[in-house]
């Protein structure tokens, strides 16, 4: 019986024949490239350059990540968002490099990627850090290597760490991708787990407040009629153009998008745009006020002082997963610390209470 190494399918519909040959119709697109492996010697000296100190919280966190891994144990970081997942990690990091081994950071998007990549390279300039995705494949062997997470199948055995970030988003979760790739222990990083990974990964590390130690932003709910809420979302930028805010306005659709982005002109990003990725930096960089978009940005962006509104917020796209992860986009930086965050909404659905319910006990935890 024909069994696919890559996600161990042998289901006879996702199988197909060439010259007699059985593949599986899954993985067709996945071939591999040879590459010549390195052997990285053990070296003591291996340590982040960081301008700052970890919080008592975040150090306690890490200590514990590195007390599961030497166990060899898989673990699961359960982190708010902006508790600073990536340096929480760093010990372990460091451990492995210092022993000569290879790290895998491996991430759902090419954007978050390349700015993990760099971030990476900046805090361990004498480490050899390589970027994985897309057509950025020229170079794939490294000490860590930080790729999307279709890139693993490059990878056999080869990684003796492997670090998934946004690992509810991890669109193989259901494949052998991951333990393929890794021959060691897993990091799973995410402040939005589902209960899978909370069933199947029984080593667990918490994380509930954010690494400048203030209260995570609580959203304003703004329940009105569904005619009215373009007079509300118009009502609330007024008010942040006065004091000049900067809004990430996130709506269900991209039609809806289109719409509003048409009626109010504004600049709108979603999955299939080509300059997407150059009007995202363009509001990085403060060239414009206000930006709509799809949920595309609900992860992997950080913009110091922003404010949020999520438009038509009682739409089954807005489950709680995602509004949390919207939420988690104010107040990250230490500098403005606080912000506001507005659900316009006819009605307040389960999703929305369930956000409300989830944010305010990761404020009342004690740490």
């Amino acid at each position: 019986m024909f069994k696919c190494k890559n996600c161990n399918s042998y289901q006879k519909r996702y199988i197909g024949y060439l010259d007699n040959q059985p593949y599986c119709r899954k993985c067709i697109l996945l071939k591999e490239k040879t590459f010549e492996v390195k052997n990285y010697q053990p070296n003591k000296e291996y340590h982040a350059k960081l301008t700052y100190d970890l919080t008592k919280t975040q150090q306690k966190a890490a200590q514990e990540i590195l007390s599961f891994i030497k166990q060899g144990k898989s673990v699961l970081v359960d982190a708010v968002c902006g508790a600073g997942k990536t340096e929480i990690v760093y010990t372990t990091i460091e451990y492995f490099l210092n022993q000569g081994k290879k790290i895998g950071f491996t991430i759902p998007r090419k954007d978050v990627v390349i700015e993990l990549y760099h971030r990476l390279k900046k805090d361990y300039p004498q480490v050899d850090v390589i970027a994985v995705y897309g057509n950025h494949t020229q170079k794939l062997e490294g000490q860590i290597i930080v790729l999307t997470t279709y890139q693993l199948y490059r990878y056999h055995q080869h990684f003796d760490l492997l670090i998934l970030d946004e690992a509810d988003a991890f669109p193989f979760y259901n494949r052998l991708f991951l333990k393929r790739s890794c021959k060691g222990p897993i990091i799973y990083l995410s402040a939005t787990f589902n209960t899978w990974y909370l069933k199947k990964i029984p080593q667990q590390v918490q994380v509930h407040r954010r690494f400048h130690n203030v209260d995570l932003p609580i959203p304003k709910i703004i329940l009105t009629l569904p005619f009215l809420q373009n007079k509300y979302l118009i009502q609330s930028l007024k008010k942040f153009k006065a004091i000049k805010k900067q809004v990430l306005i996130f709506v269900p659709t991209i039609f809806i998008g289109k719409a509003l982005a048409k009626k109010l002109t504004i600049p709108f990003v979603y999955a299939g745009l080509s300059s997407k990725q150059q009007i995202v930096d363009d509001f990085k960089n403060k060239q414009f006020s206000f930006l709509l978009t799809t949920t595309i940005l609900e992860r992997g962006i950080t913009i110091d002082d922003i404010q949020v509104i999520i438009y038509q917020a009682e739409h089954s796209l807005f489950d709680l997963k995602t509004l949390v992860q919207i939420c988690g986009r104010v107040g990250r930086k230490k500098a403005h610390p606080n912000g506001e965050i507005i659900f316009i909404c006819s009605q307040k659905t389960l999703a929305i209470k369930a956000c409300l319910k989830t944010l305010k006990s990761k404020n009342n935890t004690i740490v």
